[in-house]
């Protein structure tokens, strides 16, 4: 997912990452972080059972947590098709493409984990966006909600974020043929965890977030687009795909370091089955995000 958060301060943290966090002198505690990072799962989303409200009715359903973006260049494999009359965009045969990782604290169905597979690089009626070309959840209540109430093909997976791990990687890619027992898993999850329980603590356990970027998505192919469309009434009426506003907004962002060498750890291992692609190295992780769905536009993409 492509984000840009605006008004945030820019600082460099330790260890190989940039971090764009709130200045925030810290309150001395005697607590562990261990225990610090409970009572922030705990007291900083709305309300224990972690469904979300939203008081905006142009909004009407919201999600917070976290999530990390691994940009790569992919392969762009004969028939790729991600809708009708949108065009994949290519150079020498490979697109941007990578992953998108998200662990929900709130949604409209609760906590749960998420990981989209980013195709290619896409346009249509001359918006520039990027498409998922398969998208997992990790709890059937979540399945059941993109399907019935947006109409995203979600599919069901075993997700496992891990917190140990020096970097952000991916360890265990989903297999494209499998259709049920599926396996994901990410190492070093801790380190989209920017803000930390002082951070919580002195805001009184509700960050202030910036930006409020709006997005365009069409969920039943998995898009996400630029938020202006400089041809509107170009294609066909047949061609459209719903399309909804989102809007972003978190309260931290860094730019982390992951490499260039991935550490796959699951057997039978192939690129050109997986088509996972060429890391380019750095990754986006947001904290404390705030992502608001639209309603239904009545201008079709």
């Amino acid at each position: 997912m492509k984000t840009t958060i605006a008004a945030l301060c820019l600082a460099c943290s330790a260890h190989r990452s940039f971090a764009f966090v709130p200045m925030i002198n810290h309150p001395t505690s005697s607590q562990s972080r261990q225990t610090k990072l409970l009572s922030v799962a705990m007291i900083a989303t709305p309300n224990t059972s972690g469904i979300s409200l939203s008081t905006d009715p142009d909004y009407p359903q919201n999600f917070t947590g976290r999530l990390w973006f691994s940009p790569a260049l992919v392969k762009v494999k004969d028939g790729l098709k991600p809708g009708l009359g949108v065009t994949i965009l290519s150079l020498f045969g490979y697109s941007l493409g990578g992953t998108v990782t998200l662990e929900y604290d709130t949604s409209p169905v609760g906590p749960y984990r998420e990981y989209v597979t980013m195709s290619a690089l896409a346009m249509k009626k001359g918006s520039i966006g990027q498409w998922g070309s398969r998208l997992y959840v990790s709890t059937q209540e979540a399945e059941d909600v993109c399907r019935d109430l947006w109409g995203v093909p979600a599919e069901l997976a075993n997700i496992d974020f891990v917190d140990e791990g020096d970097c952000l990687q991916m360890t265990s890619p989903p297999n494209p043929e499998d259709t049920s027992d599926i396996n994901i898993a990410v190492e070093g999850w801790k380190n989209t965890k920017v803000l930390l329980p002082e951070d919580y603590e002195y805001a009184d356990y509700n960050p202030k977030r910036w930006g409020s970027v709006p997005v365009n998505w069409t969920p039943s192919i998995k898009a996400l687009w630029a938020p202006f469309v400089p041809f509107p009434d170009a294609g066909s009426k047949e061609n459209e795909l719903p399309m909804h506003k989102l809007r972003l907004s978190a309260s931290a962002v860094r730019l982390q370091w992951s490499g260039f060498e991935r550490n796959i750890k699951i057997d039978n291992f192939s690129e050109d089955k997986y088509n996972v692609g060429i890391p380019l190295g750095l990754g986006l992780t947001v904290d404390n995000v705030l992502i608001e769905i639209g309603t239904r536009c009545e201008q079709n993409l």
